[in-house]
């Protein structure tokens, strides 16, 4: 979460240096929010980024149990489409349907080592393991 004061969200750095404001929104180039922005303000892009992600999740072409959608739509919102289209392994694997070596490539990487309690709880959270 944002760094918040009198009831605002204001941008801070990720851990990557890119600036992100609310829950997560990486601030885009045509974008200013130098004033912060409400909860709701903060609810919306939210809001608008995971369609956004739910979207482009199905550039991947993958065929596979909803919890393993959500994992990558969470994915998606993280690292964006062309981060996660990196993990090549991964994606085989889903292709397969092979879910532990899924995870294992998931765990396989500077996201897991950046994030390992994110990703662990996203794991947790998976039914077909």
């Amino acid at each position: 979460m944002g760094y918040f004061r009198n009831d605002k969200y204001y941008p801070y750095k990720d851990t990557e240096g890119f600036l992100t404001v609310g829950f997560g929104h990486k601030v885009l180039p045509n974008e200013n929010f130098t004033n912060g922005i409400t909860e709701i303000e903060a609810l919306r892009l939210l809001d608008k980024d995971i369609a956004i992600a739910t979207s482009q999740l199905s550039k991947l072409n993958l065929t596979m149990p909803k919890d393993w959608q959500d994992f990558m739509i969470i994915m998606i919102f993280q690292l964006g489409l062309s981060g996660t289209m990196k993990f090549k392994k991964m994606i085989e694997a889903l292709r397969d349907a092979n879910y532990p070596e899924a995870i294992k490539q998931a765990k396989d990487s500077l996201w897991y080592r950046q994030t390992p309690n994110r990703v662990n709880a996203m794991i947790a959270q998976l039914t077909n393991k």
